[in-house]
């Protein structure tokens, strides 16, 4: 009998860190692409790649996966889309005031049962399709008008959630936004993604973050190409120190620029070595690139990284596509 229950103290002892470990649990300074809108190539020399969950298949997620990439899923947990397949599910009571600026979004009841039902679904299929964590946006309620009166508590609650969710599937979870309540979940969620803390000066929000070893990926959004001195404004940003920032335009494209320390392109789109954390590029790289169709039809020339960032060149100055 002492045998046998010393056993089972031995077998639970034993399994106890594989279940409080069992989801990815990445660290700062990790480098990553998010795609939201465009076709991923998961052939770039990045730790992690964010895209679509309804609108990237299987196979691209399996292809991530077996390129040693990270798949993040992104999918909106605080509002509906009318475009996505399960919008049908949300119940009229469900839905809150309009997106400012987003057509076709509203505000979600977070508090609501049925709305926590659809988001565990979402997470099952991220499961099922591979992926290694979640990305859920438009946390951030009540920083809105969002016409269900929904406050910093009920935005706690949802990420405890959310976190709760995801973890007991395996699956990594990040805080969108949400500057206000990081202190409060930090030790919850296992990422942080922001869109502008650099622009808005909101990058020491995140910092509780990166001081537990927690990556922050940042957005910083720019209408077109922009100079050197637009580029270094962003990417030497003291405030944004430790966190791993992308330069991209606001339909989240595979346009982008990355701050130092990210990528460079260096040889062809289509290659498995299709970015590098080389500083320099040879000529035969070049000439290679310079040959190099992606799939937007646009013939990309490679240079040395210009002051930390890559630049592919058209007949027209573009930036490397990833």
């Amino acid at each position: 009998m002492v045998t046998q229950r010393s056993n089972i103290i031995l077998t639970a002892a034993l399994l106890l860190p594989l279940s409080a470990h069992a989801w990815w649990q990445p660290t700062k300074d990790l480098s990553w692409q998010i795609v939201l809108s465009d076709t991923i190539i998961p052939f770039a020399d990045v730790s992690a790649i964010d895209g679509d969950l309804f609108g990237t298949n299987a196979s691209t997620w399996s292809d991530l996966k077996n390129s040693g990439r990270k798949a993040i899923c992104y999918f909106s947990a605080g509002s509906s889309e009318n475009w996505r397949p399960d919008f049908n599910q949300f119940a009229k009571s469900d839905l809150g005031s309009p997106l400012d600026g987003w057509p076709g979004e509203n505000w979600l009841n977070t508090k609501s049962d049925n709305v926590r039902r659809i988001m565990t679904n979402r997470m099952d299929m991220a499961v099922k399709n591979g992926c290694d964590a979640i990305d859920p946006d438009n946390t951030d309620a009540y920083d809105n008008d969002n016409g269900l009166n929904l406050t910093t508590d009920d935005a706690v609650d949802y990420i405890k959630f959310l976190t709760s969710e995801g973890h007991k599937r395996g699956l990594a979870v990040g805080l969108k936004n949400s500057g206000e309540i990081v202190q409060q979940v930090v030790s919850d969620a296992d990422f942080q993604v922001n869109e502008q803390c650099v622009q808005y000066k909101e990058c020491d929000d995140f910092r509780p973050f990166i001081n537990a070893n927690k990556p922050v990926f940042g957005i910083e959004y720019v209408k077109d190409t922009p100079d050197q001195n637009a580029i270094d404004k962003i990417c030497n940003d003291e405030s944004r120190k430790d966190m791993s920032t992308l330069i991209k335009h606001m339909d989240l494209g595979r346009w982008v620029i990355p701050c130092p320390g990210q990528i460079a392109w260096t040889t062809s789109a289509t290659s498995s070595n299709a970015f590098s954390n080389s500083s320099s590029v040879s000529a035969s790289q070049t000439s290679a690139a310079s040959t190099a169709t992606p799939s937007t039809g646009i013939a990309a020339f490679s240079l040395p990284q210009l002051g930390g960032v890559a630049f592919a060149l058209t007949s027209l100055v573009t930036v490397a596509l990833l």
